[in-house]
């Protein structure tokens, strides 16, 4: 893992719990050139997950033209129905024998373990993997991957996508990796001035910031 990725893309994911200037946020950041939202709340009814009703409710709240950067957490034909960009689905979920229709979405793969990313189908478009850092948005300490977790990867067959304390202290380390992008939520969630933060972060993601 010598090569160093000089750019890397920002995908950001919505905070769990909604509030009161989420939208507003979320719209000024993809004004500022946020190209990739991955949306997964929580129910209002006390799921772990929002449902198909809460998710349609909660776009209706966002301009139409901002749903083409949006990847709803849940499976393809829900990403089908709610007309965004995409999904995040289970790696297992994603593998043996699935639905053709399946295979026309952008599905980015959650996976836990390196196992399952060498066993994704190519029609696969991306992969998330983590964490690498202790993530801020965690509520207790959890298990963080070696930094040369992915030693094996030379040239990823699927995209990486990694997460986990993506802070712009922590870019550069990441940057030594092979990945395509980093997934961020307490980073920009956890602090008072999201917008502030997400600049800060996209800056560094972008290499413009030393």
């Amino acid at each position: 893992m010598d090569s160093v990725i000089k750019n890397l893309r920002l995908w950001l994911v919505t905070c769990p719990d909604g509030f009161s200037a989420e939208y507003e946020d979320i719209e000024e950041m993809f004004r500022r050139g946020l190209s990739r939202l991955i949306l997964d709340k929580k129910s209002r009814i006390g799921a772990p997950r929002a449902t198909d009703d809460e998710y349609e409710r909660w776009l209706m709240s966002l301009d139409m033209e901002y749903r083409d950067r949006i990847w709803v957490r849940g499976t393809p034909d829900l990403a089908e129905r709610l007309d965004v960009r995409g999904c995040v689905a289970d790696a297992l979920s994603l593998m043996g024998d699935v639905p053709e229709c399946w295979k026309r979405v952008n599905c980015i793969a959650l996976c836990n373990t390196l196992d399952e990313y060498n066993k994704l189908p190519d029609w696969v478009s991306g992969a998330l993997i983590g964490p690498f850092y202790q993530p801020l948005s965690a509520l207790e300490i959890v298990k963080t991957l070696p930094q040369d977790y992915l030693k094996e990867i030379q040239a990823p067959r699927i995209p990486i996508i990694g997460w986990g304390g993506v802070e712009p202290e922590t870019i550069s380390d990441l940057k030594k990796m092979p990945l395509s992008g980093v997934a961020v939520l307490g980073g920009i969630w956890n602090y008072a001035d999201p917008i502030n933060a997400f600049i800060k972060l996209q800056r560094a993601v972008s290499g413009t910031l030393n």
